[in-house]
Protein backbone atom coordinates (compact mmCIF):
# COMPACT_ATOMS: atom_id res chain seq x y z
CA UNK A 1 0.00 0.00 0.00
CA UNK A 2 1.37 3.42 -1.01
CA UNK A 3 2.26 5.65 1.89
CA UNK A 4 0.49 9.06 2.19
CA UNK A 5 3.75 11.01 1.97
CA UNK A 6 4.58 9.24 -1.32
CA UNK A 7 1.26 10.38 -2.81
CA UNK A 8 1.97 13.92 -1.73
CA UNK A 9 5.41 13.82 -3.37
CA UNK A 10 3.88 12.49 -6.58
CA UNK A 11 1.23 15.22 -6.62
CA UNK A 12 3.85 17.89 -6.03
CA UNK A 13 6.01 16.57 -8.86
CA UNK A 14 3.02 16.43 -11.22
CA UNK A 15 1.97 19.96 -10.26
CA UNK A 16 5.41 21.29 -11.23
CA UNK A 17 5.27 19.52 -14.62
CA UNK A 18 1.69 20.67 -15.27
CA UNK A 19 2.67 24.25 -14.53
CA UNK A 20 5.50 23.90 -17.04
CA UNK A 21 3.07 22.54 -19.64
CA UNK A 22 0.68 25.44 -19.02
CA UNK A 23 3.52 27.94 -19.57
CA UNK A 24 4.62 26.16 -22.74
CA UNK A 25 1.03 26.11 -24.02
CA UNK A 26 0.76 29.86 -23.48
CA UNK A 27 3.96 30.45 -25.45
CA UNK A 28 2.83 28.13 -28.27
CA UNK A 29 -0.51 29.94 -28.48
CA UNK A 30 1.17 33.35 -28.51
CA UNK A 31 3.60 32.31 -31.26
CA UNK A 32 0.85 30.76 -33.40
CA UNK A 33 -1.09 34.02 -33.25
CA UNK A 34 2.06 35.94 -34.16
CA UNK A 35 2.48 33.66 -37.15
CA UNK A 36 -1.14 34.26 -38.15
CA UNK A 37 -0.61 38.02 -37.94
CA UNK A 38 2.46 37.72 -40.15
CA UNK A 39 0.50 35.61 -42.65
CA UNK A 40 -2.11 38.38 -42.75
CA UNK A 41 0.62 40.89 -43.59
CA UNK A 42 1.79 38.63 -46.40
CA UNK A 43 -1.74 38.74 -47.83
CA UNK A 44 -1.75 42.54 -47.58
CA UNK A 45 1.54 42.77 -49.48
CA UNK A 46 0.29 40.44 -52.21
CA UNK A 47 -2.87 42.50 -52.66
CA UNK A 48 -1.02 45.82 -52.58
CA UNK A 49 1.60 44.87 -55.15
CA UNK A 50 -0.49 42.45 -57.20
CA UNK A 51 -1.16 43.07 -60.84
CA UNK A 52 -4.57 42.97 -62.53
CA UNK A 53 -4.99 39.27 -61.82
CA UNK A 54 -6.09 38.02 -58.40
CA UNK A 55 -3.08 37.38 -56.12
CA UNK A 56 -2.08 33.78 -55.48
CA UNK A 57 -2.19 33.04 -51.75
CA UNK A 58 -1.48 29.31 -51.74
CA UNK A 59 2.05 28.51 -52.91
CA UNK A 60 2.64 24.73 -53.10
CA UNK A 61 6.41 25.06 -53.44
CA UNK A 62 6.65 27.34 -50.39
CA UNK A 63 4.54 25.00 -48.25
CA UNK A 64 6.63 22.00 -49.29
CA UNK A 65 9.83 23.86 -48.40
CA UNK A 66 8.48 24.81 -44.96
CA UNK A 67 7.38 21.25 -44.19
CA UNK A 68 10.71 19.81 -45.29
CA UNK A 69 12.57 22.22 -43.01
CA UNK A 70 10.27 21.28 -40.13
CA UNK A 71 11.19 17.63 -40.61
CA UNK A 72 14.90 18.33 -41.07
CA UNK A 73 15.26 20.31 -37.84
CA UNK A 74 12.99 18.08 -35.75
CA UNK A 75 14.82 16.54 -32.78
CA UNK A 76 11.96 14.46 -31.32
CA UNK A 77 10.47 12.85 -29.38
CA UNK A 78 7.62 13.47 -31.87
CA UNK A 79 8.30 11.72 -35.21
CA UNK A 80 9.18 13.94 -38.18
CA UNK A 81 5.91 13.30 -40.03
CA UNK A 82 3.83 13.97 -36.94
CA UNK A 83 5.58 17.30 -36.38
CA UNK A 84 5.09 18.22 -40.04
CA UNK A 85 1.40 17.29 -39.80
CA UNK A 86 0.96 19.74 -36.91
CA UNK A 87 2.61 22.49 -38.94
CA UNK A 88 0.40 21.63 -41.91
CA UNK A 89 -2.65 22.43 -39.77
CA UNK A 90 -1.09 25.68 -38.53
CA UNK A 91 -0.42 26.72 -42.13
CA UNK A 92 -3.93 25.67 -43.14
CA UNK A 93 -5.45 27.91 -40.46
CA UNK A 94 -3.19 30.83 -41.39
CA UNK A 95 -3.98 30.42 -45.09
CA UNK A 96 -7.71 30.51 -44.29
CA UNK A 97 -7.15 34.00 -42.83
CA UNK A 98 -5.58 35.12 -46.11
CA UNK A 99 -8.13 33.43 -48.37
CA UNK A 100 -10.51 30.53 -47.63
CA UNK A 101 -9.45 27.76 -50.02
CA UNK A 102 -12.11 25.73 -51.82
CA UNK A 103 -11.03 22.31 -53.07
CA UNK A 104 -13.11 20.14 -55.41
CA UNK A 105 -13.20 16.35 -55.24
CA UNK A 106 -15.43 13.59 -56.59
CA UNK A 107 -17.92 12.53 -53.91
CA UNK A 108 -19.45 11.07 -51.89
CA UNK A 109 -18.31 13.00 -48.85
CA UNK A 110 -15.82 11.43 -46.43
CA UNK A 111 -14.37 9.16 -49.11
CA UNK A 112 -10.68 8.64 -49.83
CA UNK A 113 -10.54 11.69 -52.10
CA UNK A 114 -11.77 13.96 -49.31
CA UNK A 115 -9.25 12.36 -46.96
CA UNK A 116 -6.57 13.33 -49.49
CA UNK A 117 -7.93 16.91 -49.53
CA UNK A 118 -7.62 17.12 -45.75
CA UNK A 119 -4.16 15.58 -45.73
CA UNK A 120 -2.82 18.03 -48.31
CA UNK A 121 -4.68 21.25 -47.46
CA UNK A 122 -5.51 20.73 -43.78
CA UNK A 123 -8.82 20.94 -41.97
CA UNK A 124 -9.32 24.68 -42.60
CA UNK A 125 -9.77 24.16 -46.35
CA UNK A 126 -13.34 23.89 -47.65
CA UNK A 127 -13.86 20.62 -49.54
CA UNK A 128 -16.60 20.57 -52.18
CA UNK A 129 -18.00 17.27 -53.49
CA UNK A 130 -19.01 16.79 -57.13
CA UNK A 131 -20.78 13.89 -58.81
CA UNK A 132 -18.20 13.20 -61.54
CA UNK A 133 -14.53 13.71 -62.37
CA UNK A 134 -15.46 15.97 -65.27
CA UNK A 135 -17.40 18.27 -62.93
CA UNK A 136 -14.30 18.41 -60.72
CA UNK A 137 -12.21 19.57 -63.68
CA UNK A 138 -14.83 22.14 -64.67
CA UNK A 139 -14.93 23.52 -61.12
CA UNK A 140 -11.25 24.40 -61.43
CA UNK A 141 -11.62 25.73 -64.97
CA UNK A 142 -14.48 28.08 -64.12
CA UNK A 143 -12.79 29.13 -60.84
CA UNK A 144 -15.69 28.06 -58.65
CA UNK A 145 -13.00 26.10 -56.75
CA UNK A 146 -9.36 27.09 -56.36
CA UNK A 147 -8.01 23.55 -56.58
CA UNK A 148 -9.07 19.95 -57.08
CA UNK A 149 -7.85 16.64 -55.72
CA UNK A 150 -8.50 13.54 -57.81
CA UNK A 151 -7.13 10.00 -58.06
CA UNK A 152 -4.44 9.13 -60.57
CA UNK A 153 -3.79 5.63 -59.21
CA UNK A 154 -6.27 3.05 -57.98
CA UNK A 155 -5.58 -0.26 -56.23
CA UNK A 156 -8.21 -1.88 -58.45
CA UNK A 157 -7.19 -0.58 -61.90
CA UNK A 158 -3.76 1.02 -61.56
CA UNK A 159 -3.71 4.28 -63.49
CA UNK A 160 -7.16 5.89 -63.50
CA UNK A 161 -7.83 6.09 -67.24
CA UNK A 162 -10.69 8.62 -67.00
CA UNK A 163 -8.44 11.03 -65.10
CA UNK A 164 -5.84 10.60 -67.83
CA UNK A 165 -8.38 11.40 -70.55
CA UNK A 166 -9.52 14.54 -68.73
CA UNK A 167 -5.95 15.71 -68.16
CA UNK A 168 -5.50 15.45 -71.92
CA UNK A 169 -8.71 17.39 -72.53
CA UNK A 170 -8.59 20.26 -70.00
CA UNK A 171 -6.00 23.01 -69.63
CA UNK A 172 -5.18 22.69 -65.93
CA UNK A 173 -1.87 22.16 -64.19
CA UNK A 174 -0.76 19.56 -61.68
CA UNK A 175 0.51 21.52 -58.68
CA UNK A 176 0.93 18.77 -56.09
CA UNK A 177 0.51 15.11 -55.20
CA UNK A 178 -0.94 13.27 -52.21
CA UNK A 179 0.07 9.76 -51.15
CA UNK A 180 -2.61 8.06 -49.06
CA UNK A 181 -2.26 4.83 -47.10
CA UNK A 182 -5.38 2.67 -47.32
CA UNK A 183 -6.43 -0.48 -45.52
CA UNK A 184 -4.44 -1.68 -42.55
CA UNK A 185 -7.07 -3.49 -40.49
CA UNK A 186 -6.53 -6.90 -38.96
CA UNK A 187 -7.71 -8.73 -42.09
CA UNK A 188 -5.93 -6.77 -44.81
CA UNK A 189 -2.55 -5.26 -45.57
CA UNK A 190 -1.95 -1.59 -46.24
CA UNK A 191 -1.53 -0.22 -49.74
CA UNK A 192 -0.78 3.22 -51.09
CA UNK A 193 -2.75 5.19 -53.63
CA UNK A 194 -1.87 8.52 -55.21
CA UNK A 195 -3.91 11.64 -55.86
CA UNK A 196 -3.08 14.73 -57.91
CA UNK A 197 -3.72 18.33 -56.92
CA UNK A 198 -4.90 20.46 -59.85
CA UNK A 199 -4.93 24.23 -60.18
CA UNK A 200 -4.79 27.01 -62.71
CA UNK A 201 -1.25 28.25 -62.05
CA UNK A 202 2.13 26.73 -62.70
CA UNK A 203 4.29 26.03 -59.67
CA UNK A 204 7.81 27.35 -59.10
CA UNK A 205 10.64 24.95 -58.16
CA UNK A 206 10.71 23.72 -54.56
CA UNK A 207 14.05 21.90 -54.73
CA UNK A 208 12.56 18.39 -54.78
CA UNK A 209 10.06 18.15 -57.62
CA UNK A 210 8.37 15.95 -60.18
CA UNK A 211 7.19 16.71 -63.68
CA UNK A 212 4.28 14.98 -65.43
CA UNK A 213 3.72 14.91 -69.17
CA UNK A 214 1.41 13.35 -71.74
CA UNK A 215 2.73 12.30 -75.13
CA UNK A 216 0.55 11.39 -78.09
CA UNK A 217 2.24 9.32 -80.77
CA UNK A 218 1.02 7.90 -84.08
CA UNK A 219 4.31 6.09 -84.61
CA UNK A 220 3.66 2.36 -84.19
CA UNK A 221 7.06 1.24 -85.46
CA UNK A 222 9.14 -1.15 -83.29
CA UNK A 223 11.45 0.82 -81.01
CA UNK A 224 9.21 3.88 -80.77
CA UNK A 225 9.11 3.67 -76.98
CA UNK A 226 12.88 3.28 -76.82
CA UNK A 227 13.29 6.47 -78.85
CA UNK A 228 10.91 8.25 -76.53
CA UNK A 229 12.93 7.27 -73.46
CA UNK A 230 16.35 8.00 -74.95
CA UNK A 231 16.38 11.76 -74.04
CA UNK A 232 15.83 10.82 -70.39
CA UNK A 233 18.54 8.15 -70.41
CA UNK A 234 21.12 10.50 -71.95
CA UNK A 235 20.65 13.02 -69.15
CA UNK A 236 20.25 10.59 -66.26
CA UNK A 237 16.69 11.62 -65.40
CA UNK A 238 14.76 8.97 -63.46
CA UNK A 239 11.21 8.08 -64.48
CA UNK A 240 8.93 7.35 -61.54
CA UNK A 241 5.91 6.34 -63.65
CA UNK A 242 5.30 5.28 -67.24
CA UNK A 243 1.91 4.20 -68.52
CA UNK A 244 0.87 3.47 -72.10
CA UNK A 245 -2.58 3.41 -73.66
CA UNK A 246 -3.17 2.48 -77.28
CA UNK A 247 -6.10 2.12 -79.63
CA UNK A 248 -6.21 -0.44 -82.41
CA UNK A 249 -8.25 1.45 -84.99
CA UNK A 250 -7.41 2.19 -88.59
CA UNK A 251 -4.94 4.81 -87.38
CA UNK A 252 -3.14 3.51 -84.26
CA UNK A 253 -2.51 6.13 -81.59
CA UNK A 254 -0.55 5.68 -78.38
CA UNK A 255 -0.83 7.90 -75.32
CA UNK A 256 2.05 7.91 -72.84
CA UNK A 257 1.74 9.26 -69.29
CA UNK A 258 5.09 9.91 -67.63
CA UNK A 259 6.23 11.15 -64.22
CA UNK A 260 9.90 11.92 -63.71
CA UNK A 261 12.16 13.64 -61.22
CA UNK A 262 12.94 17.33 -61.64
CA UNK A 263 11.24 20.61 -62.51
CA UNK A 264 10.56 21.97 -65.99
CA UNK A 265 12.80 24.96 -65.12
CA UNK A 266 15.77 22.68 -64.39
CA UNK A 267 18.32 22.82 -67.19
CA UNK A 268 18.39 19.09 -67.93
CA UNK A 269 14.59 18.74 -67.77
CA UNK A 270 14.18 21.74 -70.07
CA UNK A 271 16.56 20.06 -72.55
CA UNK A 272 14.52 16.84 -72.51
CA UNK A 273 11.25 18.70 -73.06
CA UNK A 274 12.77 20.73 -75.90
CA UNK A 275 14.05 17.55 -77.56
CA UNK A 276 10.63 15.91 -77.30
CA UNK A 277 8.94 19.02 -78.71
CA UNK A 278 11.24 18.90 -81.74
CA UNK A 279 9.83 15.51 -82.76
CA UNK A 280 6.50 14.66 -84.47
CA UNK A 281 5.18 13.69 -81.03
CA UNK A 282 2.43 15.80 -79.47
CA UNK A 283 3.66 16.81 -76.01
CA UNK A 284 1.52 18.24 -73.22
CA UNK A 285 3.34 19.35 -70.07
CA UNK A 286 0.87 18.67 -67.26
CA UNK A 287 2.94 20.43 -64.63
CA UNK A 288 5.95 20.47 -62.36
CA UNK A 289 5.22 20.27 -58.65
CA UNK A 290 6.71 19.37 -55.26
CA UNK A 291 7.09 15.70 -54.46
CA UNK A 292 4.79 14.61 -51.65
CA UNK A 293 6.20 15.54 -48.24
CA UNK A 294 3.70 13.73 -45.98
Amino acid sequence: MTKPNTLNEQEQALRVLRDQIDDIDMNIQRLINQRAECAGKVADVKQRYGQSESPVFYRPEREAQVLRRVMERNTGPLPDHEMARLFREIMSSCLALEQPVKVAFMGPENNYAEQAVRKHFGLSAQSVAFASLEQVFKAVMDASCHYAVLPIESPQEGLVSHTLDLLNQYDVFICGEVELQLGGDALSSTFETRFLVLGRQQVAPSGCDKTSILIRSEDDRPGALYSLLEPFRKRGISLTRLETRSNTGARPVSLFYMDFEGHRDDETVAEVLAELQSTPLILKILGSYPQAVL
